[in-house]
């Protein structure tokens, strides 16, 4: 049997190509951007494997929707006049907006990017033993 290598084995993912995704100039921009910003935190903090992948992409993703939306409520405002009755209504880039806004919270926290998760997702550090009396006989016989 023999094995073949596949990218992204060193620990980090490879990056999706986005123009599959997105046709927006801003959108492909902004998603590589936060695909850099992610991957260069999580690997920075050495937390970053090939398995959280998918969860990046999500998480990427779901900045880029947020992102659309909050620029439509930006310009627009949340409360917006209906298109035939001119009665005000919810903008639907709102609901968007929001909805984005939890499924980020969630993908940071469990990628360990959110602020409160970050020491819960740190590297462990191993202490230096300190020497104690005992040690020296339990040390091993040299042969």
């Amino acid at each position: 049997m023999s094995l073949t290598t596949i990218g992204g084995g060193d620990g980090t993912p490879p990056e999706p190509d986005w123009s599959q995704l997105y046709a927006d100039e801003f959108d492909l921009a902004f998603a590589a951007e936060q695909w850099g910003a992610v991957v260069r935190e999580m690997a920075g903090r050495g937390i970053l494997s090939v398995a959280n992948g998918h969860a990046i992409k999500r998480l990427v993703q779901f900045r880029v929707q947020f992102e659309r939306a909050s620029r439509h409520v930006a310009e627009n405002g949340a409360i917006i006049p209906a298109k035939r009755s001119k009665a005000p209504q919810w903008n639907l880039h709102w609901s968007v907006m929001t909805k984005a806004d939890e499924a980020i919270r969630v993908l940071e926290a469990e990628l360990g990017l959110a602020p409160v998760r970050r020491g819960k997702a740190a590297k462990v550090e191993r202490k230096v033993r300190q020497a104690r009396a005992a040690d020296d006989f339990l040390k091993p016989a040299a042969s």
